[in-house]
């Protein structure tokens, strides 16, 4: 009654009724409201934008006022308006709510607006086998280092065909050496892998001779492996195990298309064949005692008993379309994480069964692949661009738009995502899905980037008719503090999840 009675008087007054957020008025009548903004982590000039929400009980909401405290008297009277600070320091946002009966509330938060981020880089040299391609190498190729330093890539294409190679190159710091470089007879259409004894695996288009393992030190073919039994092979580069086996798919479905493993000695210790094509690069358990590969026939994710090759899972499980192309990753808790056409796909092994934990739609994500960060945000490359999205339920935090073809991102230790677009840049986006740096490499597709433990990035990139290499140096960097940072979660892709 005390409340109905100093309401009824105050309006017989015509006294207007103000209610700050702190104030002890009892809320007569006032509206209440809360904001926030994004990105989380504002740099000067970076557009930001504000957005409210009445609170629960609140009264109906009829106006909304915001002065931004640049000292500019900039204010807006839009709900959810944009604003850029053009200089770093701390600003009082203040958000002003209205009702119909003229009561106001007004919401009070500091802003924290920060100097962009020096990004120091250097691009120290580019380095060309001057082997002519006739078409774009694979987006998803991305170079290994061996523990001595020797880089390795590929040129995918050569022209003609048979003159596609795997390339080794001595890193001299300020230049690059070549180290050698073998052909392998026809198209490549992944990535190399390097094996417990430094050795290279890399898969070629070719059915009669599909992988084949290459001496690390002089290019030389130590086996090769192909005819009945294996078909040529795409999108899929070797996973290897802690004790040098090797797993990879093939690109056909049937009759001898399918799924294999071999030892670091070339025997073949298993075969499924004759259910699927797997383009795709396949990913290690923790314990080695499970692989994961995806069927892209059926558009779905296998698992798969590394001892004996038999289907861990009763029944495959996945969504989207049966596009090829994916690079498999896992988070720490072990999940595995995958990409389609249409979609990202995070799957939960409980054992006997597999299940869907979430997907999310995403166009044309399918030839990247998913990287993780360091606060365990999950990125992938699409068509749409550079897309965050939450582990948790695999919501979408934020798409930086560009255009990149099959590139999968790296994550460095500052939270940075690097990600090959389709007219030569590297693209540098940091955490909050704010653009850092474009680093100019060739006039074509940029690929898969690696980094290196002293935070150098090494890169593939086409320049006019040729593949190139390029060593790019990054101040204060490193591959990111998660458990997946890039292609085949370390600099030799192995795929492994110890």
């Amino acid at each position: 009654m005390r409340k109905i009675l100093i309401l009824f008087l105050a309006l017989l007054a015509g006294v207007s009724l103000n209610a700050c957020k702190d104030d002890d008025m009892d809320g007569l009548m006032a509206p209440a409201a809360d904001f926030n903004f994004t990105p989380l982590k504002p740099v000067e000039g970076v557009k930001m934008l504000f957005y409210a929400d009445p609170t629960e009980g609140s009264e109906k909401i009829t106006e909304w006022h915001w002065s931004f405290g640049d000292g500019k008297n900039s204010t807006s009277n839009k709900r959810n308006p944009y604003f850029t600070y053009e200089s770093p320091g701390t600003y009082e946002v203040v958000l002003t709510v209205k009702n119909a009966g003229g009561a106001t509330t007004r919401v009070t938060k500091s802003v924290t607006v920060n100097k962009i981020p020096k990004f120091n880089y250097t691009k120290v040299w580019e380095f060309s086998n001057s082997t002519p391609v006739t078409k774009l190498n694979e987006g998803s190729s991305s170079p290994v280092i061996g523990d001595d330093g020797t880089v390795y890539y590929v040129e995918g294409q050569g022209n003609p065909v048979a003159n596609s190679k795997v390339v080794a190159v001595t890193d001299l710091g300020a230049t690059a050496q070549l180290k050698w470089a073998t052909a392998v007879g026809n198209y490549i259409a992944n990535a190399p892998s390097i094996g417990t004894d430094g050795s290279i695996y890399i898969n070629t288009w070719d059915n009669t001779k599909s992988l084949y393992k290459l001496n690390g030190t002089d290019g030389s073919v130590m086996w090769m492996r192909g005819g009945s039994g294996l078909l040529g092979a795409s999108n899929t580069t070797p996973a290897v195990d802690a004790q040098g086996n090797i797993y990879h798919g093939s690109r056909y479905t049937s009759p001898n298309g399918g799924f294999f493993s071999w030892t670091p000695g070339g025997d073949k210790r298993w075969q499924i064949v004759g259910v699927g094509s797997f383009f795709s690069s396949p990913v290690l358990s923790k314990d080695e005692a499970t692989v994961y590969v995806y069927n892209a026939t059926e558009g779905k994710l296998w698992a798969v008993n590394t001892t004996d090759g038999s289907r861990k899972w009763t029944e495959s499980v996945g969504v989207g379309t049966a596009v090829h192309g994916t690079s498999l990753s896992m988070g720490a808790d072990g999940t595995i994480y995958y990409t389609t056409n249409t979609h990202v796909v995070a799957i939960t092994d409980n054992g006997a069964t597999g299940a869907v934990k979430w997907s999310t739609a995403v166009t044309g994500a399918a030839q990247s692949g998913v990287v993780i960060g360091a606060n365990g945000d999950l990125y992938t490359g699409s068509t749409l661009g550079l897309v965050c999205l939450n582990p948790a339920d695999g919501t979408i935090r934020w798409t930086y738009a560009m255009s990149s073809n099959e590139s999968v991102p790296a994550v460095d230790k500052e939270g940075r995502i690097y990600l090959g677009s389709t007219n030569g840049k590297l693209v540098v986006v940091n955490e909050e899905g704010i653009l850092v740096s474009e680093i100019p490499l060739g006039d074509g597709n940029v690929n898969s980037p690696t980094i290196t433990s002293n935070g150098t990035v090494y890169v593939e990139g086409v320049s006019g008719a040729n593949i190139k290499l390029y060593k790019i140096a990054v101040e204060d960097s490193g591959p990111a503090n998660s458990f997946w940072p890039m292609k085949g979660r370390n600099v030799k892709n192995t795929s492994q999840s110890k």
